[in-house]
């Protein structure tokens, strides 16, 4: 939470976030507010939010569910062994790639 914290104080953004807890998880959810019709503000989250990206997984953070721009980057973040697994799957699943084309990074 601290590190978030400094890296939207960092990008002039406030912290918004929540904890969920359950057996044996605990996510920390955040959401980056801003102003989408303000240029600036929206050039400000997107560093931010790949800010926040990078050093999560570089501290062994996991991520997922992040809005479609920044999908490919969280599913680098584990891995060429799970991306080359996810892209077997979703060609056995859908051959003809038309379910959510490029969702989670899955190509």
């Amino acid at each position: 939470m601290a590190l978030t914290k400094q890296i939207l104080a960092k990008h002039g953004l406030d912290y918004s976030g929540e904890f969920i807890v359950g057996m044996r998880d605990m996510h920390h959810i955040v959401d980056v507010l801003y102003d989408k019709t303000d240029p600036k503000q929206t050039k400000a989250a997107y560093q931010c939010f790949d800010e926040l990206l990078t050093e999560f997984s570089a501290q062994g953070y996991g991520i997922y569910r992040v809005n479609t721009a920044f999908m490919d980057k969280v599913a680098d973040t584990y891995g060429p062994v799970q991306r080359n697994v996810h892209k077997t799957l979703k060609k056995a699943l859908d051959p003809n790639g038309i379910f959510a084309p490029g969702k989670s990074g899955i190509r």
